[in-house]
C-alpha cells in the first residue's frame, strides 16, 4: 500500500497522516507494509517527525510495517537526520528500495534458521 504526501507536514496537517495510515490499516486485506512517500513535501516540521514515529508504532501494533520514503528530498532527509529519526524509523531513498525490503518475515525466518542450526 502506498501513501504519498505533498506540501507541508507540520502541526496543522499531522491529523491527515494519522487518518490516512489508520484508514490503510483498516483496509481489507490488512496491509503487511505501508509505504509513506514524503518526496513531495516542501516542509517537515518537528510535529510531523513526531507523528511519523507515532504512526510507525501504531502500524507495528497492528502487525504492519510503515516505511518512509524520502524520494531524494533534501528537506525531508535533513529533518529526519537532524532529529535522529532516520536512525529509528524505517527510511528508504525510493519506493523500489522500500518495496524490495520485503515485509520483515524473511528476517524472522533467517533468525530462526540461525537459532536452530
Amino acid at each position: 500500500m502506498f501513501l504519498t504526501l505533498a506540501g507541508e507536514l507540520d502541526a496543522g496537517t499531522v491529523l491527515v497522516v494519522v487518518g490516512a495510515v489508520a484508514a490503510a490499516l483498516a483496509g481489507s486485506p490488512e496491509p503487511r507494509v505501508i509505504v509513506l512517500d514524503l518526496g513531495g513535501l516542501h516542509f517537515l516540521g518537528a510535529a510531523g517527525v513526531r507523528v511519523l514515529s507515532a504512526v510507525t508504532d501504531h502500524a507495528a501494533a497492528q502487525n504492519a510495517r510503515l516505511r518512509i520514503v524520502t524520494g531524494g528530498n533534501a528537506v525531508v532527509s535533513r529533518a529526519l537526520r537532524l532529529t535522529g529519526a532516520d536512525r529509528v524509523l524505517d527510511v528508504y531513498p525510493d519506493r523500489g528500495t522500500a518495496l524490495g525490503a520485503g515485509d520483515g518475515r524473511e528476517f524472522l525466518r533467517l533468525a530462526a534458521r540461525m537459532w536452530y542450526a
